[in-house]
């Protein structure tokens, strides 16, 4: 990036040279020299740069002239989601459902569950093959 370029990202962020060199966490006389031209600004801090210019423009400040009025104002419900773990009902707190994080085995789900072989203790592994 050249000199005058990066000046113009700062002017556009509305930084100085101390600014920049806070964010970055190096020595004012680094970023001093980049905008002299004295030496190259690495290309990661001038890429950031462009980035943080590109996202400064796309996302202008909102206009405070007159404020929208809220056009649809009704309290916010949490449905209920089906889902085979057990919940947590809390009294007092309607449609709002704590769930364990992870999802567990339904106590009344079918399918087959590993069982142990008789004589094999828990924990235990014979390695030998058994039929399922």
């Amino acid at each position: 990036m050249i000199p005058g370029r990066l000046r113009e990202c700062l002017k556009i962020l509305r930084w100085s040279a101390t600014d920049l060199a806070e964010q970055l966490g190096c020595p004012e006389i680094d970023v001093t020299a980049w905008l002299d031209g004295r030496t190259r600004a690495p290309i990661a801090i001038t890429a950031w740069l462009e980035a943080l210019v590109k996202a400064h423009r796309a996302l202008p400040p909102p206009s405070l002239s007159k404020p929208e009025p809220a056009r649809d104002i009704r309290p916010i419900k949490l449905t209920d989601v089906d889902i085979a773990t057990p919940a947590i009902r809390r009294p007092g707190l309607d449609s709002i459902t704590a769930q364990f994080p992870y999802p567990h085995r339904a106590p009344n789900a079918a399918g087959a569950r590993p069982t142990l072989i008789p004589g094999q203790r828990k924990g235990a592994s014979s390695h030998a093959t058994h039929p399922l």
